[in-house]
């Protein structure tokens, strides 16, 4: 398995959506286990500019992070997919043990 994590700002978009939307329907659509989507207070990346949200400052790009999992080869194809894409951001890509919880009820 492997997890692979974007990084973006939350003014990237594509096809005049949110590029983290647009990610998440890619996922969906090339039936990828599951994707997360978590918008961050504060970053700054390469370029160096701080984004942060605080009562005195209304960033309006602040940091999203999207988490991916699955099997490798999958997570390989669809890191193609994403490299197509034109943002500032970054791509990681982690070798993960992972395992699902299920409720037995």
């Amino acid at each position: 398995m492997k997890l692979l994590r974007i990084y973006l700002g939350e003014k990237d978009s594509k096809g005049g959506k949110p590029l983290a939307e647009y990610i998440v329907e890619l996922a969906y659509r090339n039936h990828m286990v599951g994707i997360t989507v978590c918008k961050g207070i504060m970053g700054f990346g390469k370029k160096r500019h701080m984004h942060r949200s605080d009562f005195f400052t209304l960033s309006e790009d602040l940091p999203i992070i999207i988490d991916l999992v699955d099997e490798e080869e999958k997570i390989d194809e669809f890191e193609k997919e994403i490299k197509k894409l034109n943002f500032d951001g970054l791509i990681v890509k982690i070798p993960v043990d992972a395992y699902y919880m299920e409720n037995e009820k």
